[in-house]
């Protein structure tokens, strides 16, 4: 397990990445990103990893990646790249909807959130924002996706940024107790579209203590 090694993600890792997070639904199905299929999520990818806002650090073993996390210096920004590109989607939606069709609506929910004037909210739209992680399932070492979590943040830090926002929902306990113990404070609560219950939370980078490798 010492011979894992931690790096910034680059853009040709996406279809190792997507696969990453695909698997997220073994433990957690709740959510748009639970239903779309490995194509979006390779989609998705692409676009994250050329946003020069984009921070996305990953755990690799033998040259596979085995965990990531991933945030936004700018979410406004991000929004910017994901309406500028939209037409990437359109093909793994409409293969999506083949076996769930309300996915088309979500997606355009959410789609139509990214603007700035926009009444809806699926996540924080304004700073700095700590997005996915994620480690392959099934693994005796993934205790250490703490610290792709960890040194994302650090990054995050060194650039100047002094709070980051996220979500998470308040059904998945074992996220909400790691979170609010390693420094989130929950700002709010809300109502997703589909029942979920959100909570926004907010980190003070001043304050945290890093747990580093």
């Amino acid at each position: 397990m010492s011979d894992i090694k931690y790096r910034l993600a680059k853009p040709s890792d996406a279809i190792q990445i997507a696969e990453v997070h695909y698997h997220v639904r073994d433990e957690y199905g709740e959510g748009f990103f639970a239903h779309v299929n490995r194509d979006f999520l390779k989609q998705y990818y692409k676009v994250i990893l050329n946003d020069p806002y984009q921070i996305v650090v990953c755990a690799e073993l033998d040259n596979k990646i085995l965990g990531f996390s991933s945030g936004s210096l700018d979410v406004s920004q991000e929004f910017k790249g994901f309406r500028k590109h939209k037409w990437r989607f359109v093909w793994p939606l409409i293969t999506t909807a083949l076996r769930r069709p309300s996915i088309i609506k979500d997606a355009f929910d959410r789609f139509r959130s990214t603007s700035p004037d926009s009444d809806k909210k699926f996540v924080n739209g304004h700073g700095a924002r700590n997005e996915f992680w994620a480690w392959l399932p099934g693994r005796d070492d993934s205790y250490m996706s703490i610290y792709t979590q960890e040194l994302m943040l650090y990054m995050m830090k060194i650039l100047g940024v002094r709070e980051v926002y996220g979500e998470m929902d308040s059904v998945n306990q074992k996220i909400v107790r790691f979170q609010t113990r390693n420094g989130n404070k929950i700002l709010d609560t809300y109502k997703m579209p589909d029942g979920r219950e959100r909570m926004s939370v907010v980190m003070d980078l001043d304050e945290h203590k890093f747990k580093l490798p």
